[in-house]
């Protein structure tokens, strides 16, 4: 994914007994993997009035108990949003696969079983492609 300075909400959903490091940083780790390995951008936690990164740090992130928990990500903070002007920011939702730092390949695995495009849409689609290639216009 190139780097787009439009805003985006991302919503990770984390064990976050999964998340190495200090638990006290748990919400910093997740950010900065997630930006640069899907982003290939720094998580921006400076504050700046014109552009920053923001954090929404859920309850118990520092536990030492492996809850599941919601992080959520505002990037590219330039101005603040009504309700409705929220709602029609880009949003992303990920449910995080990592385990031992390195995105866990069994969960694009697993997704693997479900046929790209979905079966039955799949199948009606190639036989309007064959349709149209017996009937050139």
């Amino acid at each position: 994914m190139e780097h787009d300075d439009s805003p985006m909400r991302v919503i990770i959903c984390v064990c976050i007994t999964d998340i190495p490091g200090n638990p006290q940083r748990r919400h910093n780790t997740l950010g900065d993997a997630f930006c640069n390995e899907i982003l290939h951008r720094d998580l921006d936690k400076n504050f700046d009035p014109f552009g920053y990164d923001y954090v929404h740090i859920p309850c118990d992130f520092d536990s030492d108990v492996p809850l599941k928990r919601w992080f959520i990500f505002d990037l590219n903070v330039k101005e603040e949003f009504t309700t409705e002007q929220l709602l029609r920011v880009r949003h992303r939702v990920y449910l995080a696969s990592r385990y031992d730092g390195s995105w866990y390949e069994g969960a694009k695995r697993r997704a693997s079983s479900y046929t790209w495009g979905g079966r039955s849409r799949q199948e009606r689609a190639a036989e309007a492609r064959k349709q149209v290639a017996a009937n050139p216009q």
